[in-house]
């Protein structure tokens, strides 16, 4: 993982730490997730490590915040920045303390199918859609709850959207508009 100054392009610092066992089919699909002063980058599983934000040259070991062994491969994760949410491609969730990496609750299992979207977190809640169209609602934070399932019975690998309190939702039949202005 490298952070780059945006004016010229030259790289600043470098975490590396990803894809030990040199394998040739490693990838990192995942997007970085960047919030209150930490870089967490997801990778194919094994590892998911967290940075603390603002080093130079190799930030490797002296800006390592913490790893994970159980990273998400597809579905980008996301945070408030008190809790970090892993959903992986089967739907096994983990809630991590965003500074730390400790365990808050994990191997949590929601509706059985692939992942591929990434969860959206909004309202104090997080919202996983697998490709068959279900979307679980979650309840954020120490405790694992789950609110409602809502199926759309629709391929779907988008990522639900929401703005002005209204959630989007795109299959490969359909933009869903749900709720109210």
């Amino acid at each position: 993982m490298t952070g780059h100054d945006p004016a010229t392009g030259k790289e600043l610092w470098r975490g590396i730490g990803f894809n030990l066992q040199k394998d040739p089919a490693y990838r990192i699909i995942a997007s970085p997730v960047v919030y209150d002063g930490m870089i967490y980058c997801p990778t194919r599983v094994r590892p998911l490590i967290a940075f603390k934000a603002g080093g130079r040259g190799d930030i490797s070991q002296s800006h390592k915040a913490w790893a994970f062994q159980n990273g998400p491969d597809v579905p980008t994760p996301v945070t408030d920045g008190k809790y970090f949410y892993v959903v992986n491609d089967r739907g096994i969730l983990w809630c991590l303390n965003a500074k730390t990496g400790q365990e808050v609750w994990g191997g949590q299992r929601i509706k059985t199918a692939v992942y591929s979207s990434s969860p959206v977190l909004a309202d104090g809640k997080i919202y996983a859609t697998n490709e068959d169209g279900v979307t679980t609602v979650i309840q954020a934070g120490p405790k694992f709850e789950v609110l409602a399932e809502n199926d759309l019975k629709d391929y779907t690998l988008s990522s639900p959207a929401i703005s002005g309190g209204r959630i989007f939702m795109r299959t490969a039949g359909n933009l869903y508009c749900i709720g109210k202005r």
